[in-house]
């Protein structure tokens, strides 16, 4: 979270600001689920844990609407990009917290500043569970900060005037066993010996009585050392004995450590961690393979950097040695230690030849010393392990580009490309501040041009400051041609390529391979299945090849079994693939993957229809255990199928014709509930290759499905001009021929022409009946059970919705599909028939949930909703008609959020909440008109009189594509 001009505190009230100025983040529980995504630090916030914060186990049956209108309203208070939707979860995606102020001042230990950050008491006015608990979590950590400050005062001399805030802190807490320590080592050094050893036998007693224990060995020890009035412990820091001269060195103190970068900057988690980890040693031998990462990732500017903070920690000197395991020739271990033990003393005469006997001198000659060895650029394992020291007293910091796994004992840590703002911070602190600060949108966009590689930032920001006459925009530009970006890296002796060669000319044959051609989709990962189709192996062979790149840092691995590479070591790899030819068949391969899993999925969930070629084999497809497993596979790959669909459409000689297959498969089950408006531009991407290509059967395929996205969005004349264009064309499929029909049928519908609307469906029908595609049969003989209620011929509409429901149910063993379901419920509704709509519309709901179906459950909420109207309960309505517009919402779908609000608006009106239903039929006016929607009239027609409710509006035009 990284917006400094927006600002959040918990540490007192819950409240936010933007430029200085105080936001109004609303009602105490609306506060609250701003403090729990505050609290997680940006990580994901799942549903159910915003729900338990919320209500715990008392949640109302509208939690979920509540929640989702929670989360809207702060979207509108602090921007709409403040707060992503992950899954069904939330995630805070910048600003500043004072939280994370707290964090940042504690890792710097400035416990005093870090406490001058409470306001209060936190989350002040909130209440419930998570909220108690939340305040008691920061109620102990102010605590161990207060004792982190008072125990630096004391050691620093300050003894004294602290001695009352410590006797008031343990009043409070009188057996916290910190706290006692302190005010005893105060008041010992303040001259009160015997007040000192009152407390420690106030506190004997007490914890005997209470918790029937002892006091630790550690106050025990302070005891000990106050009755015995030890000198050296009640001495203040300037009163402390003079140092001792120091005695010349009878062995040589190697200090080979290369120099620390002045500029270091960022990598604080890193850092902190690797620091840790060789201080925790405990004084014993310590392997850390701490910075093992990419080329070019900063491994040994992080290391050499640790190194320094340690060296005064190891007296008897630091050695450092370049292994070399990145190139050709890695040095053997027994040429680096004949230079340590040089180093270290030995007679060069006296060194042994062979291996074992030069490690066992370095290991003896080591034994009483405390030294920090730098092992920089291991090969591997066998490299480094005769280097290590025997015994205890000396620490090992290794890097690596690979893991080095079989390191025993050692402590990994794989370094990661750099956050947004260290590189931001990175840049600034070489160019300078006031460059970048000019130029805030051209430095975000050129870091991420470098993939957040501390290498390639330093060199761009070398070259800028070597040009202070060029701005962050030209270099941003020079860098825009992702041919060219690689060439643009590089200064002096520094480059990425060169770096990333080093690596890749270690390869064999078949991993260089897999390198090269991974890298060809444009996907942002892929799934070892994916990896088998492009590499054309099997999945076990493929997972072992990218687990092997990943191993050595050429490859990363986000998720188990999910592979990518950075950003520039894509464009590494495909610098280094050999020709088109190559390029069009990984992108084929992979197109057959994804068909071959998407025609299952619409296997199970349209059966009966034809879909793929029975003739043709396609590729492997990931071994689903049932259709909710296929569709979270779906929904997981959906953009890198997306990303497929753009690849092929721009790449000549691919399968274009397959490409569109696969793209109404998508939009059959994802029903464009990522986003319409991507469907609608790949749409046309589509459309425009095959024009391109004089693919004319292609290309009415594909205008059939342009045609069905713009009318999802109610783009009325465009959707109906891409209909009858398919409907003419000659070269068109009959599917697609009927499916054009369908559109035009809707549109009619929409138009509240049941008569040409009924005559288009029955077309449709009687052209899928002949195809065979019973499900597609049976969809459009829903559509017109619809139009029939609609028409006020209820008891028809419920025989076509009927029949459309066994036809599904014959075809998939019983279980109808959800849509039809939906469809008999309206009809259902339309006869008078409530209670049974009521059913079919929670068993359709249910079905829409488990597919994920978003858009399709927040409709049949509304329907719901207008049933309860029917029936004479305006409070019901009010809840299905809140959710309904929370899930609208967040599936994109403006026009239908026009109907649910009016739905509302009339049950708003039926409780007598007048204000409130006339915003909602204004909002709802307002969208219906935009979309020239005849509804509107209904709508107009309610805002005028606000009577009390009753089925005035109900429109049945939600037909299926």
């Amino acid at each position: 979270m990284s917006d400094p001009d927006l600002r959040f505190s918990v540490l007192g009230p819950v409240r936010a600001w933007r430029d200085g100025a105080e936001l109004d983040v609303g009602s105490p529980q609306q506060r609250l689920v701003l403090a729990v995504l505050l609290t997680a630090g940006g990580r994901v916030v799942g549903q159910d844990q915003l729900l338990d914060a919320l209500w715990g186990q008392a949640r109302p049956r509208s939690a979920v609407g509540t929640l989702r209108t929670y989360v809207s309203r702060l979207r509108a208070v602090l921007g709409a990009e403040v707060i992503a939707s992950v899954g069904s979860g939330y995630a805070l995606t910048t600003g500043t917290c004072d939280l994370a102020d707290l964090d940042e001042l504690a890792r710097q230990g400035r416990p005093g500043e870090a406490l001058a950050l409470w306001q209060g008491e936190p989350l002040a006015g909130l209440d419930g569970g998570y909220a108690h608990a939340q305040r008691a979590r920061l109620a102990e950590r102010r605590l161990a900060l207060l004792e982190r400050r008072l125990g630096e005062d004391v050691e620093e001399g300050r003894h004294a005037e602290v001695v009352a805030e410590l006797t008031t802190l343990c009043a409070e807490h009188p057996v916290r066993e910190r706290l006692a320590g302190l005010l005893m080592t105060a008041l010992y050094r303040s001259g009160r010996q015997a007040e000192a050893i009152g407390v420690f036998t106030d506190l004997r007693k007490l914890l005997a009585d209470e918790l029937g224990v002892d006091p630790s060995p550690e106050l025990a020890e302070l005891y000990r050392r106050i009755i015995t009035a030890d000198a050296a412990f009640g001495a203040r820091p300037q009163e402390a004995a003079p140092a001792a001269k120091p005695v010349p060195a009878a062995k040589p103190v190697p200090r080979q450590l290369p120099a620390d970068m002045t500029d270091f900057t960022g990598r604080q988690p890193d850092v902190e961690q690797v620091t840790r980890a060789l201080r925790e040693g405990g004084g014993s031998a310590l392997v850390i393979s701490a910075v093992a990462g990419a080329g070019g990732m900063g491994k040994t500017t992080l290391a050499v950097h640790v190194a320094h903070r340690l060296a005064a920690a190891y007296p008897d000197g630091q050695l450092f040695v370049d292994l070399q395991g990145a190139g050709p020739r890695p040095l053997a271990p027994e040429v680096v230690l004949g230079g340590f033990l040089r180093s270290l003393g030995a007679d060069a005469a006296g060194v042994p030849e062979e291996l074992d006997e030069r490690a066992a001198l370095y290991r003896s000659v080591l034994a009483e010393r405390r030294v920090l060895v730098l092992l920089d650029n291991a090969a591997s394992a066998a490299q480094v392990r005769p280097l290590l020291p025997g015994t205890a007293g000396c620490a090992v910091l290794v890097t690596s580009r690979a893991r080095l796994a079989a390191l025993s004992g050692a402590r990994h840590l794989g370094l990661e490309a750099m956050r947004p703002e260290e590189s931001l911070a990175l840049l600034a602190k070489v160019v300078g501040q006031e460059r970048v600060a000019a130029e805030r949108e051209a430095a975000h966009e050129l870091m991420r041009a470098c993939g957040y590689l501390p290498l390639a930032i330093r060199i761009v920001a070398s070259r800028l400051a070597a040009r202070p006459g060029w701005s962050l925009a030209r270099m941003l530009g020079r860098m825009a041609d992702e041919r060219r970006r690689l060439a643009e890296l590089r200064v002096d002796d520094l480059a990425v390529e060169a770096t990333f060669a080093l690596g890749y000319d270690q390869l064999d044959e078949a991993h260089a391979r897999a390198f090269r051609l991974l890298a060809v989709p444009n996907a942002a990962g892929l799934t070892a299945p994916a990896a088998a189709a492009v590499l054309d192996v099997p999945e076990a062979e493929a997972e072992e090849l990218c687990e092997a790149l990943v191993n050595v840092h050429l490859m990363e691995s986000p998720a188990p079994g999910r592979y990518r590479h950075h950003d520039l070591l894509k464009l590494y790899a495909r610098s280094r693939l050999e020709g088109e030819d190559v390029r069009r068949q990984v992108l084929d391969r992979l197109l057959g993957h994804y068909l071959a899993a998407m025609a299952w999925i619409i296997g199970e969930m349209y059966p009966g229809d034809p879909v793929l070629d029975p003739a043709r084999t396609y590729g492997p497809r990931p071994p689903f255990a049932d259709l909710d497993a296929a569709i979270e596979w779906g929904q997981a790959e959906e953009q890198g199928m997306l990303c497929c669909l753009h690849q092929l459409a721009e790449t000549p000689g691919t399968g274009l014709r397959d490409a569109v297959s696969l793209f109404d498969m998508m939009s059959l089950v994802f029903d464009f509930e990522s986003s319409t408006t991507a469907y609608e531009q790949m749409a046309e991407r589509l459309v425009a290759a095959a024009a391109e290509r004089g693919d004319r059967a292609t290309e009415a395929h594909a205008r059939r499905k342009r045609g069905e996205i713009l009318y999802s969005r109610r783009a009325v004349e465009a959707a109906a001009a891409e209909s009858r264009a398919v409907r003419a064309c000659g070269e068109a499929r009959l599917v697609d021929h009927a499916g054009a029909v369908n559109v035009l049928a809707m549109l009619a519908h929409d138009r509240r022409a049941y008569e040409e609307a009924t005559a288009l469906y029955e077309e449709a029908i009687t052209t899928w009946r002949a195809l065979g595609h019973r499900s597609e049969e049976a969809v459009i003989m829903g559509n017109l059970a619809l139009v029939l209620a609609e028409a006020g011929r209820g008891a028809e509409g419920v025989r076509a919705g009927e029949l459309a429901a066994d036809i599904t149910r014959e075809l998939s063993g019983g279980r109808p599909n959800p849509q039809i379901v939906y469809q008999l419920g309206v009809a259902l509704g339309a006869a008078g028939r409530h209670e049974e709509a009521l059913a079919r519309f929670g068993e359709g709901r249910a079905e829409f949930r488990r597919l994920k179906q978003r858009a399709w459950e927040g409709l049949t909420l509304r329907r719901m909703a207008e049933t309860h109207l029917g029936m004479g309960r305006p409070d019901r309505a009010v809840d299905h008609a809140e959710e309904s517009l929370a899930m609208l919402h967040e599936a994109d779908r403006g026009w239908m959020r026009g109907k649910a609000l009016a739905v509302l608006g009339q049950a708003l009106s039926g409780l007598g909440r007048l204000s409130r239903a006339r915003a909602c039929l204004a909002e709802a006016l307002t969208i219906m008109e935009r979309q020239g929607s005849p509804d509107a009239a209904d709508v107009r027609a309610l805002l005028a009189g606000l009577d009390p409710p009753r089925v005035s509006y109900s429109s049945a035009s939600e037909p299926q594509v």
